[in-house]
């Protein structure tokens, strides 16, 4: 009888032995069939959004003894189209000067001859707005002209 009862023992060890170095992994899951995964490839998507007008409209204005020239013209008008990017490029032959229209919060540094700069803004809104020199009284001795945004 003792020889049955360590037979039975020793036989419940291997099996409990045996049972627990077996390992188990677990059940792989796929997608149903009526649900691909897939995206489409990138070109048969469409844009995210259409770009803006990405026009850029460039003037190159020089400041003088109280006025502004352009292509030989005193303050001249400018006339850019709505959502056009507008750049300037502004520099002093005489004096010192600035270029600013506030209704689009558009101002280059002041500056002297010899040392140029620049300024680009998006005319977001149609309208005939004022540009000016905001140096001393310059804009009040003639140194303005009009930006005009169709």
């Amino acid at each position: 009888m003792k020889t049955l009862i360590v037979s039975m023992l020793l036989f419940a060890t291997v099996i409990l032995a045996v049972g627990c170095t077996q390992e188990t992994t677990p059940p792989v899951q796929t997608p149903p069939a009526a649900f691909p995964m897939e995206q489409p490839p990138a070109a048969e998507q469409p844009p995210a959004t259409p770009p803006e007008n990405t026009n850029v409209e460039t003037f190159t204005i020089t400041g003088e003894n109280f006025k502004f020239v352009m292509n030989g013209q005193d303050n001249p008008d400018i006339k850019v189209k709505v959502g056009d990017t507008v750049r300037i490029e502004f520099s002093a032959a005489e004096g010192f000067h600035d270029w600013v229209v506030d209704e689009f919060s558009a101002r280059t540094d002041q500056v002297r001859p010899g040392t140029p700069t620049s300024v680009e803004f998006v005319a977001d809104k149609a309208g005939t707005f004022s540009y000016y020199c905001n140096v001393g009284e310059h804009r009040a001795l003639g140194m303005e002209g009009n930006l005009i945004v169709e």
